[in-house]
């Protein structure tokens, strides 16, 4: 059975049709036209991009731009190639907030200018000699000299009598200017100009003070709106200053050694007269005298009376000192009547 089988013809297997294979389609195209549209659309955003910067005048970045990568360098500016990132020129601002600015407020300033005049002021030196003239002047100086006063007898109650000349630019009544006096930096008064109604602008008004001072040098200062209760514009020009200086005596007394005189029984006599010194009284002047080769001592009654033999010789010595040390000296070498 199985010859029989190998016996029998083989069937031929039916032809398989052939069918072409289709062909394959290139992808190139589609890349090439997907890479055109890209670059379109790039050189499009590009153009577009830069009419918007051209159009808008702050350097701050736009919307669009804001979504792009931008560059830490603040002072790099937008590139116009594709490739590249939009840098903005500037640093960037927050422009979505501001902060409001305050409203200016107009500021009056303050007209009223106290001042001194020029010079400030003026001071001198008054007596009264008691010979029914009253006070007089007795020398005068400016606040821009420095002044010396010689120094006098006290019995003529010597003072330096300072007026310092103030000036308003504008009219203000004398209670409202408060001022304080000092002597020697040391404050001595304190009060307003109520002896003057008003100050009128551009006039000058003296304030006066009396002072006594010892020998040596001082300083006298008036300072005005001392309280600043008057709103000035220039509060700098307030202070007045007066410098001066007493000065010690320094003339010696004056007299007058007179004689021999042969006065009989009494000897041979020398008189001191004509005493005096320009501030030290007579009665407190020291008066001494010298016996030839003896020792100074005090004088009394104005004169002294040598007896011996006649012809010899003696000198006599007379010296007068004041409160201030100042001495004259006269002396006479003569021979016994």
């Amino acid at each position: 059975m199985l010859g029989d089988n190998l016996n029998q013809p083989v069937a031929e297997t039916p032809p398989i049709p052939v069918v072409p294979p289709k062909p394959k389609s290139s992808i190139l195209p589609l890349i090439f036209g997907f890479l055109l549209v890209i670059i379109l659309a790039a050189v499009v955003g590009v153009v577009y991009y830069k009419n918007q910067l051209s159009s808008t005048p702050s350097p701050s970045p736009s919307p669009i731009a804001s979504t792009l990568p931008t560059s830490t360098d603040p002072s790099s500016t937008p590139s116009a190639s594709p490739k590249s990132s939009l840098k903005p020129s500037s640093s960037p601002k927050n422009t979505t907030t501001s902060t409001p600015r305050p409203t200016p407020v107009a500021v009056v300033l303050p007209s009223l200018d106290l001042r001194f005049g020029n010079p400030s002021g003026n001071f001198k030196q008054t007596i009264d000699e008691g010979n029914g003239d009253g006070r007089v002047i007795y020398r005068e100086f400016t606040s821009i000299q420095a002044g010396q006063f010689d120094e006098v007898k006290s019995s003529w109650s010597p003072k330096v009598t300072l007026c310092f000349h103030i000036v308003a630019n504008e009219s203000v009544a004398g209670k409202d200017i408060k001022f304080t006096f000092s002597l020697d930096d040391k404050q001595e008064l304190e009060d307003n100009l109520g002896t003057y109604d008003k100050l009128e602008a551009g006039r000058i008004y003296d304030w006066c003070h009396d002072s006594t001072t010892g020998i040596g040098k001082h300083t006298a200062k008036l300072q005005l709106n001392s309280d600043k209760s008057l709103k000035e514009n220039n509060s700098n020009n307030n202070l007045a200053r007066i410098d001066w200086e007493n000065l010690a005596d320094k003339i010696a007394p004056n007299f007058t050694l007179v004689g021999p005189f042969d006065w009989g029984t009494n000897g041979t006599c020398l008189l001191t007269q004509y005493v005096e010194d320009n501030v030290t009284a007579i009665a407190n002047l020291k008066v001494e005298q010298q016996v030839d080769a003896e020792s100074w001592a005090t004088q009394t009654g104005g004169q002294y009376c040598f007896k011996g033999s006649a012809g010899s010789s003696h000198t006599y010595a007379v010296k007068i000192t004041d409160a201030r040390g100042n001495i004259n000296e006269q002396k006479k070498t003569f021979v016994l009547y």
